[in-house]
């Protein structure tokens, strides 16, 4: 259909890709480069003075193709060797490097290539590639870019996207409109610069925007749902008359398009139309009876973008012609939790079989209801009639034992974990659960020798490295261990911002404050500013002279404490106190 045509263009365009293979075939080219580049790429390449390059270059096409990354790389490498001087070849090695997850080695090479040769567009291209995660740093090599090849397509449309992410909605407004001037027959062109022109809270403008993208492709359907969204957002009686006329327009080009359906139905609905709505969810429940995964489908739409009101209204209507379909209570419970309606997301989720594919979530997600209306008995007397029904469940039961965990009823929950390591002794979930309630009961050295248990069955159990190494450090004994435990568990889970908390606190703990101060620094912004963390950031600050950002930051640490998180915010609310009147 030409909207998934659509979809896949601006996905090509925007997306963070890498071809399958580390060598892109004949006629097959990323976007980074055109077939006619590669064309003239490889032509130069293989009428090469050495042709010991373009030989090993085309082992290595051979070896990828066979999927065998050892070897492409070697080839490349030979291929180097033999034309050190060829671009083209160090990009593929650089891309080949990416695909082996080999990130680091790969991001080396990148930005020593785009520093040899700074006003090749390729090079810098790959390097934006590589920096997809860090905004700023790609954000002025798109610049750069845009400046070398100012008619780049594939730049304007990267860069107006990372302004949009980022909220600079005004730098996107000018960029896309000046892409929009450059290239007025290319409708993404317009179709951003109507996303945009939304984000600007322009929405006559947008209506603009996506009428030249309809003028361009009549066929595409997704300007037409932002048009829909324009015209309710415009709200004039007069527009009613076009949201209808535009997802009527999508239902004669796709008639049964799930989305055009769910939200016309809902216009009538929400416009008192109740016979026409009463019309468009039989016919989409008669869908569903063909087809049960478009209740999937429906939810995709819908729940992702918080309309679980809109979720509940739709369910409910389809759910007289398919009744009993497990998959609408599943989503309806769904809705329901996001609307903050316990008793009837339980009542939904009550209504799920046991042979839905997402039953263990609805048990899990009852019992949870439960306790956070307070009712932490029926989420237990819950779980222990599921877990009597599946004793062997490792989920219900360590769910189980957290619930009494948090009752403090600490003999019930390991009493219930060590009878189920009787079953299955090596299951280190199992015995990472049991550590915790051991430590939380006040038996930290037992705690402590369930978790080297779990590290001699699995050295690269991360939580586990990270447990043990915590443990250390905030009981100040075996630092050096500890250290060396919390980077084992770093190592594996790099982006982890407790284990980078552990991390920094080792140090605080060795009183090397100013690496502490650095890695709790990346801690507090990878865990969102967490309160245990932000308030290890300010004890360092405080440690380093920085009375004025630990404020600051144990400010941030109350703002973002929980309820149950009492002990802490008195601790802090003390530190505080203390900081900010010295003298008393």
């Amino acid at each position: 259909m030409k909207h998934l045509i659509f979809t896949l263009t601006l996905v090509s365009v925007l997306g963070f890709f890498f071809v399958s293979g580390c060598i892109r075939e004949p006629g097959e080219p990323g976007p980074e480069q055109s077939s006619r580049q590669i064309a003239d790429q490889d032509l130069s390449l293989n009428q090469s003075s050495d042709s010991q390059a373009s030989y090993y270059y085309l082992m290595a096409r051979r070896y990828d193709s066979k999927n065998e990354a050892d070897q492409t790389q070697k080839a490349l490498e030979k291929a180097i060797e033999k034309d050190p001087e060829s671009c083209f070849l160090q990009r593929e090695y650089i891309i080949c490097l990416q695909k082996q997850k080999k990130s680091g080695q790969a991001m080396a090479l990148a930005q020593h290539l785009a520093e040899k040769y700074p006003d090749n567009v390729e090079n810098l291209l790959l390097l934006a590639r590589l920096k997809k995660g860090d905004e700023k740093d790609m954000t002025i090599l798109l610049e750069r870019i845009l400046q070398l090849a100012p008619e780049d397509k594939e730049t304007f449309l990267r860069l107006g996207k990372v302004y949009m992410d980022e909220g600079m909605t005004q730098k996107a407004l000018n960029l896309f409109s000046r892409m929009a001037s450059i290239f007025p027959d290319y409708y993404v062109a317009h179709f951003y610069l109507g996303e945009t022109l939304r984000m600007a809270d322009q929405p006559a403008a947008a209506r603009e925007s996506y009428l030249k993208t309809i003028e361009l492709e009549p066929d595409l359907l997704e300007p037409r749902f932002r048009l829909v969204d324009v015209y309710k957002t415009l709200g004039e009686e007069k527009n009613k008359t076009e949201i209808i006329k535009n997802l009527k327009e999508i239902l004669d080009a796709a008639p049964k398009d799930e989305r055009a359906l769910i939200e016309l139905g809902l216009f009538y609905f929400d416009t008192n139309d109740f016979q026409n709505a009463d019309d468009i969810f039989a016919e989409l429940g008669r869908e569903i009876w063909k087809n049960p995964d478009l209740v999937v489908d429906i939810a995709q739409i819908l729940i992702p973008e918080h309309r679980y009101q809109d979720a509940v209204t739709v369910f409910s209507q389809v759910r007289n012609t398919v009744p009993g379909n497990a998959n609408i209570n599943f989503f309806m419970g769904m809705a329901y939790e996001g609307l903050k309606k316990p008793d009837k997301a339980i009542e939904c989720y009550l209504k799920v079989t046991p042979d839905h594919s997402q039953y263990k979530k609805t048990i899990l997600s009852i019992a949870f209801l439960y306790r956070d209306m307070n009712r932490t008995e029926e989420a237990i007397q819950f779980l222990e009639q599921h877990h009597r029904q599946s004793p062997a469940d490792i989920d219900i039961t360590s769910y189980l034992a957290s619930f009494y965990q948090e009752e403090n009823r600490y003999d019930i929950a390991v009493t219930m974990l060590q009878h189920a390591l009787k079953e299955t002794p090596k299951n280190t979930a199992l015995l990472f659960k049991l550590g915790a309630v051991l430590d939380t009961a006040g038996q930290r050295q037992e705690s402590i020798e369930t978790m080297k248990t779990i590290i001699r069955l699995d050295p690269q159990h991360a939580s586990a490295l990270n447990y043990l190494g915590y443990t250390y450090a905030e009981m100040g004994i075996h630092l050096d261990q500890a250290l060396e435990l919390v980077q084992r568990a770093l190592k594996i889970r790099p982006e982890d911002g407790y284990i980078t908390d552990s991390l920094g606190w080792v140090y605080f703990k060795k009183q090397e404050y100013g690496k502490a101060v650095f890695y709790l620094e990346k801690a507090v912004e990878l865990s969102d500013y967490e309160t245990v963390i932000a308030t290890h950031l300010a004890d360092a600050y405080i440690k380093t002279g920085q009375h004025q950002k630990a404020v600051d930051m144990y400010k941030k640490a109350l703002d973002n404490a929980r309820p149950d998180q009492e002990k802490e915010i008195r601790e802090i609310q003390e530190k505080l106190k203390n900081l900010e009147n010295p003298g008393k």
